[in-house]
């Protein structure tokens, strides 16, 4: 049962989404399906179709409970366990706990230490089964004919890369438009690439919500994988004028999750307001060549 797809055009969601906001608009370009984590099952080829373009995000309410989400800030804001901290650069005034590897600045040896050290603290950080590598990866498997889903392997038998990062974003933070299929093209993902599919799409675990802002805002604008090194081209004089573009901004509560086809569709998050920190879990991911997995990294 793939459940029900909602559609929306031309709208600018500040908060939660409804379904009386959502139907009756011709020409969407963005196809959303909503459900709640405990429903999963009953949605089984929900990411084959945002791989397959029919659907565009998918958000799962109540992954966790706020309780727990809670619990975690509070151990994120002591930096506790001390995961490596990495940064965005200045101007974004956000940080990463992990190492994002588009923004990768130490050698492949390096990066993978990091990650195995990465993925004990991690276990630490979540109860005893609860985890993102337990409960999320689970959840993208059930919504995904259940596909195994795991951190992307390294060039040795041993290696992995990090399977996700948490990402600190405090007032003023944000992060600019983008497509993801991109970041393929940096030489971070040069083994990576001999691995997976061309292209990757996304899914965003809400931790920590914000006073207000930065939210999730996707546009009316799509670059096929093909066509990822347009974007990626500082040298381009034709990217787009986000002003001239429809968008979608999504504002999630604590516990949930969004998957967006990050790869293809232009995205930004919008800048933090107030003192509150947004934290998220933020995992990238694609096809294994052979498609018998998905691979997933931060």
């Amino acid at each position: 049962m793939t459940g029900p797809i909602i559609r929306c055009h031309l709208l600018l969601f500040r908060g939660r989404l409804r379904l009386s906001d959502l139907l009756g608009h011709p020409k969407p370009f963005f196809s959303l399906l909503e459900l709640q984590a405990c429903d999963a099952d009953r949605y089984g080829s929900a990411i084959a179709q945002l791989r397959q373009g029919s659907v565009t995000g998918i958000v799962v309410r109540n992954v966790y409970d706020s309780a727990l989400m809670q619990r975690i800030v509070a151990r994120l804001e002591r930096h506790d366990p001390p995961f490596l901290k990495t940064w965005f650069p200045e101007k974004f005034k956000s940080w990463f706990y992990g190492q994002n590897l588009n923004l990768m600045q130490t050698d492949p040896e390096t990066y993978f230490r990091q990650a195995e050290e990465f993925h004990q603290h991690m276990a630490e950080l979540f109860p005893a089964g609860q985890g993102i590598d337990s409960c999320v990866m689970q959840l993208l498997s059930r919504l995904d004919e259940n596909r195994p889903y795991r951190a992307a392997p390294g060039p040795d038998p041993e290696q992995s890369y990090m399977l996700t990062t948490f990402r600190g974003h405090g007032e003023g933070g944000y992060i600019t438009a983008h497509c993801d299929n991109e970041q393929s093209l940096r030489p971070a993902y040069e083994h990576l690439q001999t691995l997976v599919s061309s292209h990757m799409y996304s899914m965003v675990l809400l931790i920590g919500k914000p006073e207000d802002g930065g939210a999730l805002e996707v546009f009316d604008y799509r670059v096929e994988p093909e066509n990822a090194r347009l974007l990626n081209d500082d040298s381009a004089t034709n990217k787009p004028d986000l002003s001239q573009l429809s968008s979608v901004a999504f504002s999630l509560n604590a516990g949930d999750l969004i998957i967006v086809d990050s790869g293809r569709y232009l995205h930004r998050v919008t800048p933090v307001v107030g003192q509150k920190t947004r934290w998220t879990a933020c995992s990238f991911m694609s096809h294994a060549k052979d498609r018998n997995a998905v691979y997933c990294w931060g």
